[in-house]
């Protein structure tokens, strides 16, 4: 793509003039100055006894250190860590946020599979359900081991590797490798027979001069809330450390084993007339079989036919997921003024999604058989940076190169008939109990390369003033699609642009107020999901037929935004404000929406030339009495279309509608308390105006969940440990209500089968002991 020529010009410039300055780690934001070396060093979070658990760093970007985090269950999903941040919204079915399908982000009007997501420098690309292109953080690592997020709301900085980021970036971060040996050990038992189990263990240096290891264990088991199921999740991460005199280079592995029974997908409809425990009806197969004979099909199961309940309540669904992704990173200093790293990356995936149809009888004589996607993918990559600091400016550059094998197929297996006496196939698999899969459909496969070039420069004006200015350049490209008997479509789709420009400035005209102002263009490649796909994500190859494909590609353009930011925030002492306002232009976004049932998908995939995200963020903190302190987030956003989607000379009504599944009203409360070796806190999250369809006919329920706990330290002496006993409760006020919506994507008009409820009242004692 010519990055390579471009970026080794660059570091032939900066390491021919290794003049004046600090050299630094080129990935961590901010500097540092050590006033001894005049070396600039990586900014460590620590926590304190006077908790700050977000901080503002620089323009546009936010903090969290997790070690502060007061509301954050113990193996909960990473994208929890972000939930309270002004603009960002954040739901799932279950307190844990286990089930992929079910846990959702928002960011200022942008999924989270239009953000960069970033875990310890690997690009994890498309997070979405069943992805073909990329790594969710649920399956990665231990959370308890990630020490801070660091994310940018507005924009992703140039220095962001993805090929789907349109919106802002999170950047994770475990903790790094100790000097000194630890091991902290905890257990959490809970509501719905929870259990979950974490070890974290640092080795300390091992010998004069040798390596510092983290290590991270996790297991987690819990039945549903309702009906029949468990969810389990196994995860482990290693991170070595060993210094060298020129620099230092790092290990990381993580390896992650998940087995989920899903909860129902609902519609309005159903919550009215079947009430809030509507579910799969696991493990009660007999009832399952029964309602599904054709013979029964128009007899009465309540206030729907059996026929009509076997295909909104079907026997099953769920997944299976294994994930590893692991990288070695070499950080070195080429002088006093230039430093640099780089790393290598690998991930690999396997995916296993099934639901019970009711539409496909299993030739055995079931009424039904176990669908089942099976998306894979191997990631394999390479990044390059270096900074050089002289004078008043800091540059930086970057080289990302990746490649991607991915396919899918879609399987129909055999269900034993009820006269045979055999097991029912279980959600998790094996499928094959039955023999192979007697029916296939849109076998497809990929080839993708992605590609990214960045060069940013940061002057400091004066100790006051500091401007930035970059731009980055991509190219993303796609061939594939289906290689089965069936037509699925097959294609390549590439995105190219060498010049997508980002500038910002930040001011302090005094020591506690803070102003700045960040613009950004960015474009993002084509999102990679085959026909008949499950979930949230607008993919061109879902397209019906090859020529509907065709007829799209000849005129389809990536999507291409403009993101501005501006905003001020100050501190009163104990009282700190920020205020935060922003502008999207998005062009050309494809938008896919989903017809038909659960069982045969029908995506009807179109762009829509025009749409445009308004908001603005207000936060408050306040710590006052000394041991109390409140915190207050409130955000309105609108992201309107600007045009009608018009598909196949077919027009759908959307012009001046607002996006579906994301709320245009959010408030986010904190209270916490802490005394001595007592902490307690309340936090609540309230969403209101959540568009259900495109055209905006039907609103999604308000959502309030509020959640509390309270902990007590006891310190250790001797050889006793530290241990503490902390008490959780989730969904305190036991409110009924929806969690997600648009886990099946979102219809044009009217209702759909697409939402999940939200966990009931659960309570979660854990005990934990450091050594």
């Amino acid at each position: 793509m010519g990055c390579a020529a471009a970026i080794a010009t660059t570091m032939y410039v900066l390491a021919m003039n290794p003049a004046l300055a600090q050299a630094v780690n080129p990935n961590t934001p901010p500097p540092t100055e050590n006033e001894d070396t005049g070396v600039l060093e990586d900014v460590t979070v620590t926590a304190t006894k006077e908790r700050e658990p977000i901080r503002q760093v620089a323009p546009n970007t936010y903090e969290i250190r997790t070690a502060d985090m007061t509301d954050t269950l113990t193996g909960s999903n990473p994208l929890d860590l972000v939930k309270n941040l002004p603009g960002v919204v954040y739901t799932s079915t279950d307190p844990y946020g286990l089930d992929l399908s079910d846990a959702t982000t928002f960011v200022r009007g942008f999924h989270q599979n239009e953000l960069a997501l970033v875990f310890e420098g690997i690009p994890l690309n498309d997070s979405s359900y069943g992805s073909l292109g990329g790594t969710t953080p649920l399956n990665i690592g231990v959370p308890d081991d990630i020490s801070s997020v660091q994310v940018s709301p507005g924009t992703a900085r140039e220095s962001a590797f993805s090929s789907v980021v349109t919106g802002g970036e999170i950047r994770y971060s475990l903790e790094d490798p100790a000097a000194a040996p630890s091991i902290l050990v905890s257990q959490t038992y809970g509501s719905s027979d929870t259990l979950v189990t974490t070890l974290s263990t640092q080795t300390g240096q091992l010998g004069s001069d040798g390596p510092k290891i983290l290590l991270g264990f996790q297991r987690i088991s819990d039945d549903k809330y309702q009906a029949g199921g468990t969810q389990y999740m196994l995860r482990g991460n290693f991170k070595a450390e060993q210094d060298v005199p020129w620099g230092d280079f790092t290990v990381f592995f993580s390896d992650s084993h998940a087995e989920i029974w899903g909860y129902d997908d609902l519609s309005f409809a159903m919550i009215q007339n079947l009430g809030w425990t509507a579910d799969y009806q696991y493990p009660n197969y007999q009832q399952a079989y029964l309602r599904a004979l054709p013979e029964n099909a128009n007899v009465s199961c309540g206030y729907y036919t059996c026929g009509e309940l076997s295909l909104l309540e079907p026997y099953d669904s769920g997944q299976s997921t294994t994930d590893e992704i692991g990288s070695i990173a070499h950080t070195f200093n080429l002088s006093s003024a230039l430093s640099g790293k780089v790393m290598l990356y690998g991930a690999t995936n396997y995916t296993h999604i099934a639901i019970t149809d009711p539409t496909t009888p299993s030739p055995d004589g079931a009424p039904f058989s176990e669908e089942v996607w099976h998306p894979h993918q191997t990631r394999l990559g390479v990044t390059a940076e270096l900074k050089y600091a002289v004078g008043k400016h800091v540059i930086t550059t970057g080289l990302w190169q990746e490649r991607v094998r991915a396919a899918e197929t879609q399987g129909w297996y055999n269900e034993p008939s009820l006269s045979s006496g055999g097991p029912p196939l279980q959600v998790i698999g094996p499928y094959n109990l039955y023999g192979p899969a007697f029916q296939t459909e849109n076998a497809s496969r990929f080839k993708t390369s992605n590609g990214q070039f960045y060069l940013h420069d940061d002057y400091s004006l004066t100790d006051r003033l500091t401007f930035g200015a970059g731009f980055k350049a991509i190219e993303f490209d796609t061939t594939g699609g289906g290689i089965g008997p069936d037509p699925a479509p097959y294609g390549t789709l590439d995105a190219k642009n060498w010049f997508l420009p980002h500038v910002s400035a930040t001011w302090r005209p005094t020591d506690g107020t803070d102003v700045f102002a960040d613009l950004a263009e960015t474009e993002t490649g084509y999102r990679i999901s085959p026909r008949g796909n499950i979930g949230y994500s607008a993919s061109l190859w879902t397209a019906s037929t090859q020529q509907v494909f065709d007829s799209a590609a000849s005129s389809i353009k990536p999507e291409h935004d403009w993101n501005l930011t501006v905003g001020t925030s100050h501190r009163f002492g104990d009282l700190s404000v920020s205020v935060d306002a922003y502008y999207s232009v998005i062009s050309d976004r494809l938008l896919s929406a989903t017809v038909n049932n659960l069982f045969q998908i029908v995506n009807t995939v179109g762009a829509v030339d025009r749409s445009d995200i308004v908001g603005s963020d207000v936060g408050v903190a306040y710590r006052f009495l000394d041991y109390w302190r409140f915190s207050e987030s409130a955000g309105l956003s609108k992201f309107t279309y600007g045009d009608n989607l018009d598909v196949e000379g077919v027009v759908y009504p959307i012009r001046g509608a607002a996006q579906p599944g994301y709320p245009e009203y959010t408030l986010v409360s904190d209270l916490s308390f802490e005394y001595d070796s007592i902490e307690a806190g309340v936090n609540s999250t309230e969403y209101f105006h959540q568009p259900f369809s495109y055209e905006n006919d039907i609103y999604g329920y308000n959502y309030w969940l509020v959640i509390a706990h309270a902990s007590y330290d006891i310190e250790g002496s001797g050889k006793r440990p530290d241990v503490k006993v902390r008490l959780d409760v989730h969904n305190l006020l036991n409110r009924q209500q929806v969690g997600t919506i648009g886990v099946c994507g979102f219809p044009f008009r009217g209702d759909f089968q697409t939402m999940n409820r939200s966990a009931p009242r659960q309570l979660f004692l854990k005990v934990s002991a450091r050594y």
